[in-house]
């Protein structure tokens, strides 16, 4: 009987992710291990190093990557927070808002293509003075029918009150 290939990967998370993480592991056959903490490492993450069976690992993680939802680029001056992640928004979906407006690309084949999209996004919109169309005209020539993207205004603070 031959044994199957191990993989091993690592993943960072948000430490009240952890929990959520090792039981999703435990369900699909996978080892998890906790990476101790270095002096450069970010207290806010945990990273964990996940070996099983190449089929489970890659399981565990894309359902670990789907949880963490889709990608917020807020390009507004005085945003709290320029890049983040959010369950808020379905996973497969960036959100982009200008100060004149709203961008939504939606990944037509998430699993293949979102990690492209969403590391290709911060140099596409660098400066973060372009407006909502030019960065949807931006977006549609680098990714061609790979993404659907739909633009829609939002209103100034203090407007529409």
């Amino acid at each position: 009987m031959t044994e199957l290939q191990q993989t091993r990967a690592v993943v960072v998370l948000d430490p009240s992710q952890v929990p959520a993480a090792r039981t999703l592991a435990a369900e699909h056959g996978v080892e998890v291990e906790q990476v101790p903490r270095r002096g450069i490492e970010p207290i806010a993450t945990v990273t964990l190093v996940l070996l099983g069976a190449a089929a489970a690992v890659g399981a565990v993680l894309h359902i670990l990557e789907q949880r963490k939802g889709g990608q917020v680029i807020d390009l507004r001056p005085g945003a709290p927070k320029a890049f983040y992640r959010t369950s808020d928004v379905v996973y497969g979906t960036v959100v982009i808002v200008t100060a004149d407006g709203k961008v939504t690309v939606e990944v037509k084949e998430p699993e293949g293509m979102f990690g492209k999209v969403i590391s290709t996004l911060p140099e596409l919109v660098a400066g973060g003075d372009s407006g909502a169309e030019q960065i949807a005209q931006s977006v549609t020539e680098r990714f061609g029918p790979g993404v659907t993207v739909e633009t829609a205004d939002i209103p100034a603070p203090g407007e529409g009150e």
